[in-house]
């Protein structure tokens, strides 16, 4: 049974303050977010630390990979949970009770044949990403490991989207930033005190991940959910799974789109460099992560705001949420990444503490963070098509990015300034991503302005 408190929160976001209720909201979400981003840091930094820099390169393989699994993650969780925030704005009861039912039937049916897939290929995907010898082998078993736990992550990430989904981002970031704890504690147990290497490092996220489907289970069957559940129904009727693919594929293909990215990253890295470019790219990787995270944090309290609000016809709202969150998330990423911009040594020394950095290696990193705080509005952008329920533009903007900037200009600048080229290539990319970004945003605007009409994409 809903409290009263959960009933008045869908009218506290169609009618509170914009800036309070971003700061209400947010808050939670960047301190969970930003404890991912250091849990990301920390699992580099204790690998390197406690096993090797071959180790390090070796997780470094495998982390682009694990985007395959998030992607499809990112499908089941943002295509439910968009669905869910729209129909909450627009009472549709029906959608609220079997939402969760449908989160896991999607949930079960893809984590199983990711894990079949995953531990039975590990190997040649580490060897496809640029693997050899020692950093094959423990590549393979790292990845091999965290694909048995696939089915706990797919479902305990996807159903925390729900969760998010009904504006409830402390009680869902709670449970987000306790697993990372979860994770960081027993790391060094593993690793080190049980010595069990780099598989200790893949287990510990498999541990964490159990205890992250155990607080979302719980939240569901405590009855803590502020709209009607149906706890124990399997749903897959294609009225709810046109809308959940339709913006879920645009979801998955930022992940997928991203695994692309990275394959040529490290394919690149292995052809022009050596294996402490790739130890290196994966350091420099984390550290954008720490930067990255705190914008997701804004990016997770936007998107009920958004759906809900979208879902009521407040159109006004929608326009009036994305200005804010875009700006505040800027000036947060800008504060954090002037700190890890000037400290390169200090941040790089901490993951890699045997390596010289010597000019290049400062040129490199300084080329890969100089345009991160353009990233907001790509984020802010893309999510409120997603909330939206605008497949289509979503979609096209993260495909564009990788496929029609991204990866053409990875392939290009190499072959003029070798790794330096590979370090360099996101910088065009990005700015001419946030002009792109904005004139469909101000396009999309024009069109809720002059017609008043939500897109129909619901099926």
């Amino acid at each position: 049974m809903a409290k009263a408190s959960d009933k008045n929160l869908r009218e506290e976001i169609l009618t509170d303050d914009m800036r309070k209720l971003m700061i209400r909201m947010s808050i939670p979400a960047i301190i969970a977010m930003s404890i991912n981003g250091i849990n990301a840091f920390v699992d580099a930094l204790f690998v390197g630390q406690l096993v090797g820099q071959d180790a390090l390169a070796a997780i470094s393989l495998a982390f682009p990979l694990t985007m395959l699994t998030n992607g499809f993650t990112s499908m089941i969780g943002i295509g439910t949970s968009t669905l869910l925030s729209r129909a909450i704005g627009a009472n549709d009861l029906e959608v609220q009770r079997k939402s969760f039912g449908t989160l896991n039937a999607l949930s079960l049916i893809i984590s199983v044949l990711l894990t079949c897939l995953g531990v039975y290929f590990a190997r040649d995907l580490i060897a496809f990403m640029g693997g050899t010898g020692t950093v094959l082998e423990l590549g393979t078993t790292y990845y091999r490991i965290t694909m048995i736990g696939a089915v706990l992550r797919v479902f305990s990430v996807a159903a925390n989207m729900l969760i998010r989904a009904e504006g409830k981002l402390k009680e869902a970031m709670i449970m987000s930033g306790s697993t990372a704890i979860i994770n960081m504690i027993l790391n060094p147990i593993f690793i080190g005190v049980l010595g069990w290497g780099i598989a200790g490092a893949a287990w510990a996220t498999v541990c964490a991940m159990g205890a992250f489907s155990a607080m979302n289970l719980w939240y569901f069957f405590s009855g803590r959910a502020s709209y009607p559940v149906n706890l124990y129904g399997f749903y897959l009727e294609r009225k709810m799974l046109g809308p959940i693919l339709a913006v879920g594929l645009s979801a998955m293909m930022l992940q997928i789109m991203f695994f692309v990215q990275q394959a040529v990253v490290f394919k690149s890295l292995a052809h022009y460099g050596t294996e402490r470019d790739l130890a290196f790219m994966g350091a420099c990787y984390r550290v954008v992560v720490m930067i990255v995270m705190p914008i997701f944090g804004f990016v997770q309290a936007f998107q009920p705001i958004c759906g809900i609000n979208y879902g009521a016809g407040k159109y006004d709202r929608v326009r009036n949420a994305f200005k804010t969150f875009t700006l505040n998330s800027t000036g947060v990423v800008l504060l954090v990444w002037l700190f890890l911009l000037l400290l390169p040594k200090l941040v790089m020394g901490w993951m890699l503490p045997d390596a010289t950095l010597d000019g290049n290696d400062l040129w490199n990193y300084h080329a890969m963070m100089l345009t991160l705080p353009l990233f907001p509005v790509f984020f802010m952008g893309t999510t409120m098509f997603q909330a939206i329920g605008n497949a289509k533009a979503a979609l096209i903007l993260q495909v564009s990015r990788e496929l029609g900037l991204y990866v053409p200009t990875l392939l290009i600048l190499p072959l003029y300034f070798g790794v330096a080229g590979i370090y360099v290539s996101g910088v065009p990319v990005n700015i001419i991503l946030v002009f792109v970004t904005i004139l469909m945003i101000s396009r999309e605007f024009k069109r809720l302005d002059k017609e008043g009409l939500p897109i129909k994409t619901r099926g």
